[in-house]
């Protein structure tokens, strides 16, 4: 049989660091792949070189404007997957379509878009950290549209646990538990090394308590400005005596943290840093150094999870269960949830989360177990 042709098709920041420890098992197997990606995000490959290697990355020809708006990322999205369609036919057109894997992670529109060129060429769709559900189409939006497409189209799934598995019970394609999400090893691997970040340096030298706030949901920041303000203003008004918030900003939430500005009093609004793009490893590190975490994102929730530091959810639903029940207090938006949180919130920390299982060497094996 000839070589297996493999693709692994990235979008955003995020979807990289979970794949990382799949591309570090590749390359220690020495198995060839490359690397597509669709311009999501403007990923800093160049921070992630030792794990990369020598691979090839193919990069798309329409990269996304940071300047956030609904009808540029429509347009966007439009121009990029035409433009893969047309740009991966010179790399596929000669292939054993049967011997070609290309491998999505997650729920983003670039998954999406990646999931769907590789169903028009025929090439066999591998579909990682899988299976997660919110069951809720409008949160995470259009996150749990793009998976439940996805999961729909793929051939191969690795679903992170038991219950990812069981929710794929309906749909085609060979599902598999690597139980547990990749991210545990990229998580673990960034803790390994210290933070050398100015600005992480800054904080610790200050001694002082703080916690970190991130809204960065579209289907918050975006569609439903009004009550995530109010959320936002409820908490920030509440925040427990001597710790600091390091409120992160990301490209998406710049004009909607501005505008909260003004509804924050000065006495609070003094306790408040805002913090840019860290690094992973960086950010994970700030993480770890803080009293809690207060998110209305996904992934953050797993890594708290095994740091067993306290989280709260500003959502009404989550397409994770790590940590529920646990250290992650799902709040549906309710004041009362939130301010109990940030009243007993010492009472959900417990003992860190590590695994000897390597869910990375699980997909790798299975990929390759004919070879």
């Amino acid at each position: 049989m000839s070589p297996k042709s493999i693709y692994l098709f990235v979008g955003t920041t995020a979807e990289l660091i979970k794949l990382i420890p799949l591309i570090r098992e590749f390359n220690k197997r020495k198995i060839v792949f490359t690397i597509v990606t669709s311009g999501q995000n403007d990923i800093q490959f160049s921070e992630y070189k030792e794990s990369l290697g020598n691979v090839t990355i193919v990069k798309a020809v329409t990269p996304k404007s940071k300047k956030s708006s609904i009808f540029s990322f429509i347009i966007w999205s439009l121009r990029t997957f035409f433009s893969l369609l047309v740009g991966m036919w010179f790399r596929f057109r000669h292939l054993n379509k049967a011997n070609s894997y290309f491998i999505v992670h997650g729920d983003t529109v670039s998954s999406l878009m990646g999931a769907l060129v590789a169903t028009v060429y025929g090439l066999k769709l591998v579909h990682i950290e899988s299976g997660l559900r919110s069951y809720h189409f409008f949160e995470p939006f259009p996150e749990e549209l793009c998976r439940f497409i996805i999961s729909r189209l793929a051939d191969i799934h690795f679903c992170p646990n038991e219950w990812s598995v069981h929710n794929l019970s309906g749909t085609k394609g060979e599902k598999v538990n690597t139980y547990e999400n990749t991210l545990i090893e990229a998580f673990w691997y960034a803790m390994k090394y210290k933070s050398h970040h100015a600005f992480v340096r800054f904080i610790k030298q200050k001694r002082r308590k703080y916690f970190v706030l991130v809204s960065h949901r579209q289907e918050h920041v975006l569609f439903n400005r009004a009550k995530t303000k109010e959320l936002l203003k409820y908490v920030l008004n509440n925040i427990p005596q001597n710790i600091q918030c390091l409120f992160l900003v990301h490209d998406i939430s710049t004009g909607f943290v501005e505008s909260l500005e003004p509804l924050i009093p000065e006495g609070v609004s003094d306790k408040i840093i805002k913090v840019g793009r860290l690094p992973y490893g960086d950010f994970m590190h700030l993480l770890s150094e803080s009293e809690f975490l207060i998110t209305d994102g996904g992934s953050n929730q797993e890594e708290m999870y095994y740091m067993g530091k306290p989280c709260l959810l500003l959502r009404n639903y989550t397409e994770r269960r790590e940590g529920l029940g646990r250290n992650v207090v799902l709040s549906k938006n309710k004041k009362p949830a939130i301010l109990q949180f940030l009243r007993h919130y010492k009472k959900y920390r417990f003992s860190s989360v590590h695994s000897k299982i390597k869910p990375s060497k699980i997909i790798a094996n299975y990929l390759f177990k004919k070879d």
